[in-house]
């Protein structure tokens, strides 16, 4: 009895040692084909909320995409697998707290949006056939995503500037999901990015004290 009770002593004292062990490396190196990254890590230690980077965009689109492989091709759901990874990887630091690591929710997710282009260009969007793109721009993310935020509108100009026919879908998403003309598109897109750079100018402007 006494055996038993020593025993299950060890057990209640080093399973959270396991679990923190587990999550640690989960954190530091993320898993393919795996969301729990954006739940377990970033949510866990930055505590956004319902609303913010971590749960209302890296998770939901995460979850989305691997529900949504039957709408792409082979070629499509490889890029899918190594964008995922990408773009989690590129939150370690955030994810461990590492030394120069975003500190607040908005400064996560303004480095989040920043890595997206590029991981979506590096795991082949532009080679993708256009039925992929049509369904990651239709079915999964939706065109009003993409230019809903001055950061996501950064990261899809920064996408569309290295995959000029993927950019032509995006905006032919755009005039069919807001019934705009051409001219109305790009005067709104302007207006957006005028916005992104007044705003970084201000926060220049405030960091050197002038403000």
């Amino acid at each position: 009895m006494l055996r038993f009770n020593v025993g299950l002593a060890l057990v209640f004292l080093v399973f959270p040692f396991l679990i923190a062990a587990q999550n640690s490396t989960e954190c530091s190196n993320p898993a393919p084909n795996d969301c729990d990254f954006y739940t377990e890590c970033l949510e866990t230690r930055y505590d956004c909320g319902p609303d913010g980077y971590p749960l209302a965009y890296g998770y939901h689109f995460c979850t989305k995409f691997q529900n949504s492989t039957a709408d792409l091709s082979s070629a499509g759901q490889l890029w899918m697998t190594n964008t995922m990874l990408c773009l989690q990887r590129a939150l370690v630091p955030e994810a461990t707290g590492a030394p120069g690591a975003a500190a607040t929710c908005s400064a996560l997710e303004t480095k989040a949006f920043g890595t997206h282009a590029d991981c979506y260009v590096q795991s082949g969007l532009c080679t993708l056939p256009i039925s992929d793109w049509d369904a990651i721009v239709f079915e999964i993310i939706g065109p009003g995503t993409l230019v809903d935020s001055l950061d996501a509108l950064e990261a899809t100009a920064s996408a569309g500037f290295q995959c000029v026919e993927f950019a032509e879908v995006i905006v032919h998403g755009i005039l069919h999901l807001r019934r705009f003309s051409l001219g109305e598109v790009i005067v709104e897109v302007a207006i957006l990015v005028s916005h992104s750079i007044l705003d970084s100018v201000m926060k220049r402007v405030g960091s050197n004290g002038i403000w």
